[in-house]
């Protein structure tokens, strides 16, 4: 494989950026940090294949103003002007849509998963290394107020030796009556959609950021509601001298569901999520606000327990530990800076991250299938 170098910009203004998809992702993240960076991008052009009135409340917000939704696919592809494209449709239409894309001379920002398959991502990565483009992931939640607040009480060391970490996204939403099948294609039948290819990506990236590859996996991966899909996983990642569980079940009926739980050879720390309902949130515009784009409410910050000694029987200091800023534009600063600099180095979601979540995904499903550990090769 031959490695060409980054594809230089034709002009040193905003990078003019297209998004596939209209889904919440271009309300709730692309569409934000776009706008909050004017001098790095602009956003050019929304493909949507069938008008569904989902765009209507950002036309009459007045926050696509200058941006124009092109139906066919190739208005993007043939445009000139159109230097990133941004893939934010379902996951088994992210490998298509990315290749035309490094095909045709785009850089590339892709949601997680990258792709349902290893093979698929390392295919894209040779692909944009080939044509000299950038081709960047989307983990967002890398930059979530909790995560940045428990990655800094990590690096602090106030834990001591970290010995269990357990991170999870529980849910509680049990099927409603009016349930009806393929009208959300997150809760449709088919590759790449079960609960572990999407919030699963984003802990499986946070526990590779933090502690790099394991050396086993274990996994379970189920269905609880009845639809056909496995909406609810468990996963173990078994390092030299600590185990990390990442789960996520989505019926799991309590007000205030478990984030972390993380013991060290000095203290503990817990921190519960609050609800969607919570009064603590109405300040923010929407229930992912806090988390990307501002500081999460103090009613929802983590305690701390720290032993007095390093004895059996000790007492403990309590303490909240404040949030910190959650700042969901550096990954696009980060991404402008590559781009920019013709610099893939620079990247803050390196390729061997993304491999490695992709197969710890693989090997996950794999042990739910055989009911054993497997080993990370």
């Amino acid at each position: 494989m031959s490695t060409a170098p980054i594809k230089p910009r034709s002009s040193h203004g905003p990078i003019k950026t297209s998004i596939l998809g209209t889904g919440m992702s271009l309300s709730v993240f692309h569409q934000p940090s776009i706008s909050h960076l004017p001098e790095h991008f602009v956003l050019h052009s929304i493909y949507e294949r069938t008008p569904k009135g989902r765009l209507d409340p950002l036309i009459e917000s007045g926050k696509l103003r200058g941006a124009k939704v092109v139906r066919n696919l190739e208005e993007v592809l043939e445009d000139d002007e159109v230097e990133l494209v941004v893939v934010s449709t379902p996951n088994n239409t992210h490998y298509e849509y990315a290749k035309r894309c490094l095909n045709s001379g785009k850089h590339v920002l892709i949601e997680k998963p990258i792709c349902p398959t290893y093979a698929e991502a390392q295919e894209l990565y040779s692909l944009a290394e080939e044509k000299g483009l950038i081709l960047g992931v989307y983990q967002n939640r890398r930059w979530d107020s909790d995560f940045l607040t428990l990655r800094k009480l990590l690096d602090d060391n106030t834990l001591g030796k970290i010995t269990e970490l357990t991170s999870s996204f529980d849910r509680y939403r049990p099927l409603p009556s009016t349930y009806t099948p393929g009208t959300n294609w997150k809760e449709t039948p088919g590759e790449s959609n079960n609960a572990i290819y999407n919030l699963g990506s984003h802990l499986i990236d946070q526990a590779v950021l933090l502690f790099g590859k394991p050396e086993k996996v274990q996994g379970r991966v189920w269905d609880s509601r009845g639809i056909g899909m496995d909406e609810n996983f468990e996963v173990n990642l078994f390092y030299p001298s600590k185990t990390i569980t990442l789960k996520a079940s989505i019926v799991s009926a309590l007000p205030h569901q478990l984030r972390y739980l993380v013991k060290g050879t000095k203290g503990t720390y817990s921190k519960y999520t609050l609800p969607s309902s919570h009064p603590s949130l109405k300040s923010f515009d929407s229930p992912v606000d806090h988390e990307g784009f501002d500081s999460e409410p103090e009613d929802g910050w983590g305690t701390m327990w720290v032993a007095k000694e390093e004895r059996d029987g000790t007492d403990f200091i309590k303490e909240k530990v404040p949030a910190i800023s959650g700042n969901y534009n550096a990954l696009y600063e980060n991404l402008y800076e590559s781009i920019n600099s013709g610099d893939r180095s620079k990247l803050s979601v390196i390729s061997e991250q993304v491999l490695t979540v992709l197969k710890i995904i693989e090997l996950a499903r794999k042990s739910s299938e055989h009911g054993r550990v497997l080993h990370f090769e």
